[in-house]
């Protein structure tokens, strides 16, 4: 009989509310799934801090899945399984011309080290550093590792920095998020061709899970591929046509569970009985 052995879930826009905040009925089906052997994992283009922050609030212990698939970390055995790195040369050039123009840029290393920053902003410090965040003085020299990932968060710094790098180059390629609400953009340089489908399927190997045992449940063009390799899809109502497109599944748009409803679905699609307890979606 065919068996759902994992369901790797995207976080804004399908498990995350606008808040960052998952509600309460999804919350505690995850967690009931996972104690029932049901592997539970994440698949974000964030950063390791938020995918480990949501693992731990679901309560749930194993690989996730973050900064694009560059990166898997297992949380029970604690240890890095799966890496796609920017080559240090590259990040210290970037970090140099940052620093030249006090431009803040942050790497990203893993789980258990510090995240590098090469200066503070005044904004960064007051109302958005964390235990981990650390500036090195003199980065672009003293970088020693590939980083997971480098961050910029601005508007003319953005443009200045894609003027000057382009989108790809040997070793890296840049992903832009606009953030609307506050008028400014993101920059994610990472490896190139980094996709979260190798992330999820270097965790399947290592597991023996086949991508015919995998649901994956997505929104965004980020997690076409993911939904392509997977043997069942689910896309949110209110994600991107091109996710849609390659789903067996989409939830309707004003549902306040739709990750609650896609889980629902493929239980039912194949006649299982699910392994808890599942509250009916609301909406």
């Amino acid at each position: 009989m065919r068996r759902i052995r994992m369901v790797v879930t995207d976080l804004d826009g399908t498990l995350l509310k606008p808040d960052g905040t998952m509600t309460a009925e999804t919350g505690a089906c995850l967690s009931a799934m996972s104690r029932r052997g049901v592997l539970v994992a994440i698949a974000t283009g964030r950063s390791w801090r938020t995918a480990l922050r949501v693992q731990r609030e679901l309560g749930v212990r194993g690989p996730f899945i973050a900064h694009n698939g560059a990166y898997v970390y297992d949380t029970r055995g604690r240890n890095q399984w799966y890496s796609n790195r920017v080559p240090v040369g590259e990040a210290r050039r970037m970090l140099a011309w940052a620093t030249t123009r006090d431009i803040m840029m942050r790497c990203y290393l893993g789980v258990g080290e510090p995240v590098l920053f090469n200066l503070f902003t005044a904004e960064h410090r007051q109302h958005f550093r964390r235990p981990e965040d650390r500036v090195v003085d003199h980065l672009a020299r003293k970088l020693e590792k590939n980083p997971l990932e480098l961050f910029l968060f601005g508007t003319d710094d953005v443009d200045a920095f894609l003027k000057r790098f382009g989108p790809k180059g040997y070793g890296y390629e840049t992903l832009v998020f606009p953030h609307p609400d506050r008028g400014v953009r993101e920059i994610n340089v990472c490896a190139p061709g980094v996709d979260k489908v190798d992330g999820v399927r270097a965790a399947c190997q290592r597991l023996g899970i086949q991508a015919d045992e995998v649901l994956a449940i997505g929104d965004g063009l980020n997690d076409v591929s993911l939904m392509r390799w997977a043997g069942m899809a689910a896309a949110m109502g209110t994600g991107l046509d091109s996710a849609k497109r390659v789903a067996d599944y989409v939830t309707k748009p004003d549902m306040a569970d739709p990750v609650l409803d896609a889980i629902r679905w493929a239980w039912a699609r194949f006649g299982l009985e699910p392994p808890w307890e599942m509250p009916e979606p609301v909406g």
